[in-house]
C-alpha cells in the first residue's frame, strides 16, 4: 500500500489539482473567471498587461488570445517561468480540431482528419455517401435489441458511438440527433441498430471535411446570440417522451446545440415545445454570462425562433391556462426570462421536408 504525498500525472484527481493550481496562478496575474466558466479567465488592461488577455484551458492544453503581441509575449514568459510547457505559436489545431483562418477574417473549425480516421477504422472509407445521417422517419427501438448481444457487434457499436460523440461535441451539430438516437442502445445493440450506424457512416463519408465557419454578419448582428428551438412530440417509441432540439448561433455559425430526449413526459405538443424552449433558455443564460465575462455584454434579449404559437403565448402570458396547469413549475423560469428581457420567443413558420427515395438519388428537397 502506497500513500500518495502529492498529485501525480494521470491519476484521477490530477486534473482537478492542476485546475486549482492554474486558477491560483491566474488570480495572481489579475485574471478573473468568465461568467460561469471556471476554465476561462479574462484579464483586463492593467499596469502589467496593456491589452485584454483571454485564457482557456482543457486540462493542460491552453489557448491564449490577445490583440497585442507584446502583451501576449509577456504573459507567455510569466506562464512558462511557472509551469513546464511549450509555446506552439499561432493556433492551427486544438484537441484534434483544425482551426483555419483566411484573409477575410473568417474562421473555420473542422475535424476532417479525425473523421477520416473514424471512417478507416470502421472500413467505411469506400462507402457511397447519403444525404441524411439517419433514414428519414426511422425510429430506433428496444424491440430491435436481441436477448443475447453479439460481443463483436457490441464492441464495434460502442466504439463507433464513442468516436461520434467527440465529433458532435466539437464541430458537427448535424450529427447531434443521430448520436442521440444511437447512444440509447449502447448496452444492447442489435443488427438494426448497427444498420443505422452504418447509415451515419455513409453520411459522414460524404461530409467528413465539413465544419463550422464563423464570419462577420455586420454591425446589426455582430457578437449577438440567436437561437432556434423545436421539439418532436412523443417521438420516442419506447417511452413516448418528446425530443428537444436547439441550436444557438453567433457570427453566422453555431456555438451550442443539443438533441436529446426530454426527461419528463409531456401531454401536448405545446407543452413539449415549452419544455424545449426552457432547456434552450438555460443555455442562453450560460452563454450570455460567458459573453459578459469576455467583455461582450448582450445589449438586448436573445431572440429564440419558435414555431409553436401556444408556447410563445404561455411564455408571455402570466395567466394559468387549464392546459398549462400541470406543467412542472421548475420550467416556468422561461416566463421570468421573457419578463426580464433575457430571451424573446419569435414565431417562425414550421417547415415540411419532403424526402425522396434512397433508391433514386437520395436527394433532399
Amino acid at each position: 500500500v502506497y500513500e500518495v504525498l502529492k498529485q501525480l500525472y494521470c491519476i484521477p484527481n490530477s486534473a482537478r489539482a492542476l485546475h486549482f493550481t492554474l486558477d491560483d496562478f491566474m488570480k495572481l496575474q489579475g485574471f478573473v473567471a468568465a461568467g460561469f466558466e471556471d476554465s476561462v479567465w479574462v484579464c483586463e488592461p492593467n499596469e502589467v498587461y496593456a491589452e485584454q488577455l483571454i485564457v482557456s484551458a482543457h486540462i493542460n492544453d491552453l489557448l491564449v488570445s490577445c490583440a497585442d503581441q507584446l502583451t501576449l509575449d509577456k504573459f507567455k514568459a510569466a506562464f512558462l517561468s511557472r509551469f513546464d510547457g511549450t509555446d506552439d505559436g499561432q493556433l492551427t489545431e486544438y484537441l484534434g480540431c483544425e482551426v483555419i483562418t483566411d484573409s477575410q477574417g473568417n474562421l473555420t473549425l473542422r475535424q476532417s482528419a479525425y473523421a477520416e480516421r473514424i471512417l478507416r477504422t470502421y472500413d467505411a472509407w469506400d462507402f457511397h455517401s447519403v444525404r441524411t445521417p439517419l433514414e428519414p422517419g426511422k425510429r430506433l427501438t428496444k424491440k430491435d435489441s436481441p436477448d443475447f448481444v453479439d460481443p463483436t457487434l457490441h464492441r464495434r457499436y460502442r466504439g463507433f458511438v464513442g468516436h461520434l460523440s467527440f465529433l458532435v461535441q466539437m464541430t458537427r451539430p448535424d450529427l447531434a440527433f443521430a448520436f442521440s438516437e444511437l447512444s440509447k442502445f449502447v448496452q444492447a445493440p442489435g443488427p438494426a441498430h448497427w444498420k443505422s450506424a452504418t447509415r451515419t457512416l455513409q453520411y459522414l463519408r460524404g461530409t467528413y471535411d465539413k465544419g463550422i465557419t464563423y464570419s462577420d454578419p455586420g454591425p446589426e448582428r455582430r457578437d449577438r446570440i440567436e437561437g432556434w428551438v423545436d421539439s418532436d412530440y412523443a417521438a420516442d417509441p419506447d417511452t413516448r417522451r418528446s425530443v428537444t432540439g436547439y441550436v444557438l448561433s453567433m457570427n453566422n455559425g453555431p456555438v451550442s446545440w443539443r438533441s436529446k430526449r426530454q426527461n419528463c413526459t409531456t401531454l401536448s405538443s405545446a407543452e413539449a415545445e415549452f419544455v424545449a424552449a426552457s432547456i434552450c433558455g438555460q443555455e442562453v443564460i450560460y452563454l450570455r454570462a460567458l459573453l459578459t465575462g469576455l467583455g461582450f455584454p448582450p445589449t438586448g434579449p436573445t431572440l429564440i425562433w419558435e414555431d409553436n404559437a401556444a408556447c410563445i403565448q404561455m411564455s408571455e402570458n402570466p395567466m394559468h391556462a387549464d392546459r398549462a396547469r400541470h406543467i412542472d413549475t421548475r420550467l416556468y423560469f422561461l416566463r421570468d426570462m421573457v419578463r426580464d428581457g433575457i430571451v424573446k420567443l419569435v414565431k417562425v413558420p414550421g417547415t415540411c421536408l419532403l424526402y425522396t427515395s434512397d433508391a433514386a438519388d437520395d436527394s433532399l428537397r
